[in-house]
């Protein structure tokens, strides 16, 4: 999948490929297990490589391969790296696509919001140990092509920093641990189906004191009006 290769030649370069495998998730990618259908809400870039050593990055002999699953103590990665680099997305949120769920929901069926729960959800559709079934795990790009316009693209990317990280000694200036690779895609609201981002309005409202986003894009994310 190339929209998973990242250029690693400068910090500048692999910050760039992080954003711009954002906005493909954003707007065309759907994780498929078996019978069930996902996109990517949330998530957490890692990488390890001489223009970003992120010292937070588990470098996994599994985050040198692209495009694996990679099942760890803080949840589930897909990997990007190039046999070099090490590489890992970790999936924070996803969403429930098509199952059960309508127009008035856009198609969105529920949200499984939390690293590990959203490993515990992916894994829980393979087929059991006792078959003989082979499984069907896929990244479907959909390439613009959303013919049944049943994927609504996400209106807002929002970036901050990742969630539970410590300092680490390598890191003095806390660079890394303050780094924006933290991605939330905010989606289109329908009458029955509403994301849940924790924490929302205390990232809005820094966003809004640092000049990023003004009150009246803050009031467009959150649906209200900032107190």
């Amino acid at each position: 999948m190339d929209f998973l290769k990242v250029d690693y030649s400068s910090q500048g370069t692999t910050l760039a490929s992080f954003d711009n495998i954002a906005d493909k998730l954003s707007r065309d990618i759907q994780l498929k297990i078996n019978d069930a259908f996902y996109r990517i809400v949330d998530f957490e870039f890692y990488a390890y490589s001489e223009t970003i050593p992120d010292p937070h990055t588990y470098k996994h002999d599994l985050q040198l391969e692209p495009n694996k699953f990679y099942l760890h103590g803080s949840g589930v990665d897909i990997t990007f790296g190039d046999g070099k680099n090490h590489g890992g997305i970790l999936l924070r949120s996803v969403v429930k696509l098509f199952d059960g769920s309508d127009k008035l929901t856009g198609y969105m069926k529920n949200q499984i919001d939390g690293p590990q729960k959203v490993a515990t959800e992916l894994f829980s559709n393979l087929n059991s140990l006792n078959t003989n079934g082979a499984n069907d795990i896929r990244i479907i790009d959909l390439e613009g092509h959303n013919q049944d316009n049943q994927f609504f693209p996400g209106e807002y990317i929002l970036k901050t920093s990742r969630v539970g990280l410590t300092p680490k000694k390598t890191d003095s200036s806390n660079h890394y641990l303050n780094l924006n690779l933290r991605y939330i895609i905010i989606m289109q609201r329908f009458p029955k189906f509403k994301q849940k981002v924790k924490g929302i309005e205390t990232i809005i409202r820094s966003k809004v004191a640092s000049g990023e986003l003004d009150a009246e894009k803050a009031k467009i994310i959150l649906g209200y009006t900032l107190k």
